[in-house]
């Protein structure tokens, strides 16, 4: 878990990059801005504590540590960070919820596809106006670092809307890729049904309906879905 400060409020209008070496086994030796939390001192507060009412005003902070740092809740994430992760915006857009959810890796291509909020004025969507499908190159992510003046600067890399049918409404998650394309979770708008789409990563990302009723019932609104690593079964949510 990442933890930055006033801009926690923000993180859908910002993709944060964190890297650094990979360390060698599963070291416990503790990086800068990371702290080690144990879930398990945790799991029973009492029926006298004073629980969090707000995911962004209290944020799960039990070390009070100042932000911005990592929390890590096993040490198998350690080699993730590597030995000196930090927090780099890569691109971003004020005002617009345009990396929301739905995040997918490809990494044949080295792209990053995501949604804006669904359903809501900070993604420009409602009932009339469907949210935004895009991608980012990491490559670019890569090359704009490379050519940064700090370890930490921001940089903004272009992030290209994808130009998809009418029968991609309100993409509220995304996994995969499942056999080489996008699977997109939409919880549809007005009389446009809920549906899963599975979609071509590259150009033009033709997309092809593989599910929208239960039994010729409706779907609520489909809202996240996994992927089973063997058999390749889709397990997904439907918002009662």
């Amino acid at each position: 878990m990442a933890f930055t400060g006033a801009s926690a409020r923000v993180t859908a209008l910002t993709l944060l990059y964190a890297a650094g070496p990979l360390l060698v086994g599963a070291s416990c030796v503790l990086p800068n801005n990371t702290v080690m939390i144990n879930p398990l001192s945790y799991n029973v507060y009492g029926s006298n504590a004073v629980f969090r009412n707000n995911t962004f005003a209290n944020l799960f902070n039990p070390t009070n540590t100042t932000a911005p740092f990592f929390q890590v809740f096993d040490p198998s994430f350690l080699t993730v960070l590597g030995d000196s992760p930090s927090f780099r915006v890569i691109a971003s857009n004020p005002g617009f919820a345009f990396a929301h959810e739905a995040p997918i890796w490809v990494p044949s291509t080295q792209e990053l596809f995501f949604a804006s909020a669904a359903g809501s004025p900070s993604g420009f969507s409602d009932i009339n106006h469907n949210n935004q499908v895009a991608k980012i190159s990491l490559n670019d992510v890569t090359t704009a670092i490379a050519q940064s003046s700090n370890a930490t600067a921001p940089v903004n890399v272009t992030v290209t809307t994808l130009d998809l049918p009418d029968t991609v409404q309100m993409t509220n998650a995304g996994t995969g890729p499942y056999n080489g394309s996008l699977l997109l979770v939409n919880s549809g708008r007005g009389p446009l049904p809920p549906n899963l789409v599975l979609v071509d990563p590259a150009n033009p990302q033709n997309a092809t309906v593989i599910l929208d009723n239960f039994f010729g019932r409706q779907f609520n609104s489909l809202h996240n879905a996994k992927i089973h690593p063997t058999s390749g079964n889709i397990f997904f949510t439907d918002v009662a």
